[in-house]
């Protein structure tokens, strides 16, 4: 038991104080840049008369809430980059603006057009939607009757318009599930049949659904691509790996207030490490594991707990609670004896 408590509250404790050290630092850096990651938008008003429950909390934003959120961006002296941009940045090609942000969707719906597309126009900002053109069946299903896919005509004029359409693999599949042919065919296929849709180059891909591995980062490589946004909580710095750049998810629920404070390192910081400590079930059992105990979780009693807000204050509670452990761990043991 000796052993077993030494490791729990002692040698755990330095390991994990190093790691959040870490992830404080890369927060605090100067060349830090938010990458914003946004899902589905829902009209607003539309839900309040919607016959249908449609409550995610994670792969949903409301129309308003988002418009508030650019409009802040635009006030607030933000410069929207796309992964072009982020690149040309790291590399010295161009000056990093003073406050630079990527503004990114998953999967390809077309709310993005339709709600989305018009404030980011009107604001003449940039973006990036990461689109599955042949989503499978189970991908469809989550959204059937409440979204629908972008077109090609809507997928060219958003690439003519400061929109960049990227790769999320053909089908939104969960790619280290694969085999490495059918793998390699998600990521080559999509990236040239988006080319062919929009007539410009396909070099950034956003993972889906925790579906990385050191075998698809380098399938990714092999494939040509630039940039890889994967399942990582976080803000970019010069230390990330273009190939596996993490991201801020943004809550349906986020007020302007928390969207703001979100963007600053101290948020951001709570934000990694309560993002990180929602990968935990992937870690263990991949993604499908992970898919299954998120459904468990998020749809039980449980739910509010999973909220970024409920979260930041959970987890300073645990670790305070755990640090009297160690603390009482190292008395009894090491100095009383």
């Amino acid at each position: 038991m000796f052993i077993v408590g030494t490791i729990l509250f002692v040698v755990l404790p330095c390991v994990l104080a190093a790691w959040v050290a870490y992830q404080f630092y890369l927060e605090h850096r100067s060349d830090r840049v938010p990458i914003l990651l946004y899902h589905r938008l829902v009209s607003r008003a539309g839900a309040d008369q919607a016959g249908r429950q449609d409550d995610e909390m994670i792969w949903a934003s409301y129309d308003t809430s988002f418009a508030d959120q650019m409009n802040y961006l635009k006030e607030a002296g933000y410069t929207t980059l796309d992964f072009d941009d982020y690149l040309a940045v790291r590399d010295g090609r161009m000056p990093m603006p003073a406050r630079p942000i990527i503004v990114t969707f998953d999967d390809g719906y077309s709310s993005n057009y339709e709600l989305g597309y018009p404030v980011l126009k009107a604001n003449g900002q940039k973006a990036v939607i990461y689109v599955a053109l042949d989503p499978d069946e189970h991908t469809r299903n989550l959204v059937a009757g409440v979204d629908g896919w972008l077109s090609d005509a809507q997928m060219k004029e958003l690439a003519t318009n400061g929109v960049a359409i990227q790769s999320h693999t053909l089908t939104h599949c969960i790619l280290n599930e694969l085999p490495t042919e059918q793998a390699r065919h998600e990521l080559v296929e999509s990236k040239r049949r988006l080319a062919e849709v929009t007539g410009r180059a396909v070099e950034h891909i956003a993972i889906p659904r925790a579906g990385y591995s050191r075998r698809i980062y380098r399938l990714v490589v092999e494939a040509g691509y630039k940039t890889a946004c994967c399942n990582k909580k976080g803000t970019a710095t010069g230390l990330s790996d273009p190939l596996a750049l993490p991201r801020i998810v943004v809550e349906r629920d986020m007020t302007v207030a928390e969207f703001a404070s979100y963007l600053q390192p101290r948020a951001a910081f709570m934000l990694r490490l309560v993002g990180n400590l929602k990968r935990i079930p992937e870690l263990i059992g991949g993604a499908t594991f992970a898919s299954r105990v998120r459904k468990m979780l998020y749809r039980g009693p449980l739910k509010p707990l999973f909220k970024a807000r409920n979260l930041k204050r959970a987890v300073p509670l645990v670790g305070a609670v755990y640090l009297v452990g160690c603390v009482w761990f190292i008395w009894s043991h090491f100095v009383r004896g």
